[in-house]
């Protein structure tokens, strides 16, 4: 028993040993930033449609000389943020605030 728990925690040592390595060797990626002209049609575009279809991404991105991924990240991450506005705004999707919907009692 004992030895074999030696194996697991040798095999694990050389495991965080390999991932750290990995870790170290590639460089972090650097962070896009939208140059004000990608921001603004990505967000009058993101107005008009919440989930444009991926051909429409796919054009957005070559329009704007952006990667198809992060086209889709854009909406997605616009739209996670339209739905936080809207909870810290306490309303609800609909327009109705969920206090004027909720019933009490006399």
């Amino acid at each position: 028993m004992r030895g074999l728990l030696d194996q697991w925690q040798q095999a694990c040592k050389r495991k965080e040993q390999d991932t750290a390595k990995e870790r170290n060797c590639t460089p972090k990626k650097s962070r896009l930033v939208f140059t004000d002209l990608q921001r603004r049609t990505l967000l009058a575009i993101f107005k008009e449609n919440k989930r444009p279809s991926k051909e429409m991404q796919l054009t957005i991105s070559q329009q704007l000389g952006l990667e198809l991924s992060t086209v889709s990240n854009f909406f997605m991450n616009a739209r996670r943020r339209s739905l936080d506005k809207w909870t810290d705004e306490g309303g609800s999707p609909g327009g109705h605030s969920s206090a004027s919907s909720t019933c009490t009692k006399a």
